[in-house]
């Protein structure tokens, strides 16, 4: 995992006080109701500027991990959430997806709906935007796509880019958050997440899932990710991890809605190379290579039919 995305809370400063600025942005202050919640420092001035830098400089897209974020006792209680009955659970069994995770809306124990309701906050979505630059972002209380997720020895969740837009509101996602809750995992383990690069189609960074570990990354069409390699945990115990997903209304480089695309989908072959350029050519020369990818798309199958 690449150092310099990585930020320790037991090492990071901790000077707060009041709702400050950060390049722009508002980190709002910590209040005594969140102590339980999150370590010393972790929504400070100080700990956001340090984020937002190293957010803006992660390869391949914009990310950073944090350790100790929470308090162990408060992801402690999280985690006994699990297999306690809570959850309206999915199991997803297909090439590229083996793995369990709760639907949207469904009744979570109060621990780990604690934990939705306070990452869903003003003052933490105040906090994401001072680490990533991009305001008015929304949470959404469903939890599309996040909540609780659970891959036992076997799973795995091939490399892929996450939909693009709420199938309910159509808001435009911008970001992904996610926690661990593994103790004493181990990387020979496997259930890494890998970050790959969207032009060279390789591995750039992996991330152990460890207990305590978050990360936070900007969702584009150039977002590769996922762990591919399938989860072998020698006791047989779970990988386990929560998250949620954060929006705007609108961002420059709209398209149309999409779902979860596979780095083996078509999305991805010849015509696709050419679409995850969007986020560095002007948005006519988008629009004309999206009509000439559908175009190719039906000549070609034409001449195969």
């Amino acid at each position: 995992m690449g150092i310099d995305a990585v930020v320790n809370l037991e090492d990071a400063a901790v000077s707060d006080a009041a709702s400050l600025a950060v390049n722009g942005n508002t980190a709002p202050a910590e209040d005594s109701a969140a102590d339980d919640v999150f370590t010393k420092g972790a929504l400070s001035r100080a700990h956001a500027s340090d984020l937002r830098k190293r957010f803006e400089t992660a390869r391949p897209f914009p990310y950073v991990v944090i350790d100790n974020l929470f308090q162990p006792g408060f992801l402690d209680r999280v985690l006994s959430d699990y297999g306690a009955g809570f959850g309206d659970w999915v199991r997803y069994n297909t090439r590229d997806e083996v793995k369990t995770g709760t639907r949207p809306n469904a009744k979570l124990g109060s621990d780990s709906r604690a934990y939705f309701d306070v990452i869903q906050r003003g003052q933490f979505t105040q906090f994401l935007s001072a680490v990533t630059g991009i305001e008015g972002l929304l949470p959404d209380p469903t939890l599309f796509g996040g909540g609780l997720h659970e891959i036992a020895p076997g799973g795995r969740f091939s490399v892929h880019t996450d939909f693009n837009k709420h199938p309910v509101t159509a808001l435009d996602n911008r970001l992904v958050f996610i926690t661990y809750l593994n103790k004493g995992w181990q990387a020979s383990w496997g259930g890494a997440l890998e970050l790959w690069d969207s032009v060279s189609k390789q591995c750039m960074d992996e991330v152990v899932p460890v207990f305590g570990r978050s990360i936070l990354f900007a969702h584009s069409e150039t977002s590769l990710h996922g762990h591919p390699n399938p989860v072998a945990t020698p006791d047989g115990r779970k990988r386990r991890s929560v998250a949620a997903y954060y929006y705007t209304n609108g961002r420059v480089e709209e398209g149309a809605a999409r779902t979860t695309q596979f780095l083996s989908s078509p999305q991805f072959g010849r015509w696709g190379k050419l679409v995850v350029t969007a986020n560095y050519v002007s948005p006519m020369l988008v629009d004309g290579i999206r009509i000439a990818s559908r175009t190719g798309a039906k000549l070609v199958g034409k001449i195969r039919g």
